[in-house]
């Protein structure tokens, strides 16, 4: 069984042998090939080179593209400022009065580098890996565009600010389909405690449901420090291992603190879980982006011990 088939047997619920290891991804796609983000952004031959050797250097089990928090915002007119090998963060938001030119942004900012980039991992890779692609939640895209300021509108003026958002999301989804990507992760790093809103998961609802349409697997991942329960509750969901073990969530991802790269592997911890999940309907990702600081003998000795099926026998 390769890893695509892996992957894909859990995501429709079968029996696996280990839970797939799917980590979220930061600047340690600059570390293989020695580029700096702006670099590797430039061109989709590089980006795709970047994820492409960083998951071969490290063995995880899908192709993933990198969380990219200004993305979106810079499609939708956020100006953005490069920090070497940092991702580049917003220098200057949209006007709260100002109209999203959500028709054309699919074209605008780094966007297209990224489709293209889909494709060609779709079409040369699409056979052993799942390829996924990674989107930020529309809450984070919204405060990515707005600024913190956002939050503190009218609830009625915030809730169209946030469905014009989802709409934007949705159009981009569709796009992401057409690509045939193998999965989206839609990655949130604001948490209903945040907004203050209710029946928050109503502002995924639309993303999730043009993903479905699309027969591809769809993954929330919310901050790992979120208590309250979302809304409705997201089919596949990667969290804190208390939040999805006590939550009605299907497929359950567990995000690894930051400090499951620094102290000693509980090797039973982890098989334990695993062991009791009966369904099997389980895998591992990270509750940080990996980035460059992190070990790379570290990162590798970790990742190869969760990937070994004899810890999960």
């Amino acid at each position: 069984m390769n890893n695509k088939e892996l992957v894909e047997k859990l995501f429709k619920g079968r029996a696996v042998s280990r839970p797939p290891f799917l980590p979220l991804l930061g600047t340690y796609v600059t570390k293989v090939d020695q580029v700096t983000v702006e670099q590797m952004y430039l061109d989709s031959s590089s980006l795709s080179s970047a994820i492409t050797n960083t998951q071969q250097l490290l063995g995880y089990d899908a192709l993933l593209t990198p969380v990219d928090p200004t993305l979106e915002a810079e499609a939708l007119g956020a100006s953005i400022v490069w920090n070497g090998h940092e991702m580049p963060s917003v220098s200057e938001h949209v006007s709260i009065e100002s109209s999203l030119d959500i028709q054309n942004a699919l074209s605008k900012g780094r966007l297209p580098v990224l489709i293209e980039t889909l494709e060609r991992l779709v079409t040369v890779k699409g056979k052993t890996y799942p390829i996924i692609a990674v989107i930020n939640g529309p809450l984070t895209v919204l405060k990515q565009v707005y600024g913190d300021g956002i939050f503190r509108l009218d609830q009625t003026l915030l809730l169209s600010k946030i469905e014009e958002i989802s709409q934007f999301l949705t159009q981009l989804c569709k796009r992401l389909g057409d690509v045939n990507v193998d999965g989206i992760l839609v990655n949130e790093e604001i948490g209903p405690d945040e907004v203050k809103m209710e029946k928050i998961g109503r502002a995924f609802t639309p993303i999730f449901n043009v993903i479905k349409f699309y027969n591809l697997f769809g993954i929330l991942r919310i901050p790992s420090e979120l208590e309250t329960e979302i809304d409705p509750v997201p089919d596949v969901l990667i969290g804190s291992q208390n939040y999805v073990l006590n939550n009605k969530v299907k497929t359950k991802g567990i995000a690894l603190d930051e400090t499951f790269w620094t102290d000693p592997l509980d090797q039973s911890a982890y098989s334990s879980i695993w062991s009791e999940n009966k369904k099997r309907r389980l895998f591992l990702s990270t509750s940080k982006p990996l980035d460059v600081e992190i070990s790379l003998e570290r990162v590798q000795e970790k990742i190869s011990l969760l990937c070994e099926e004899k810890m999960w026998a």
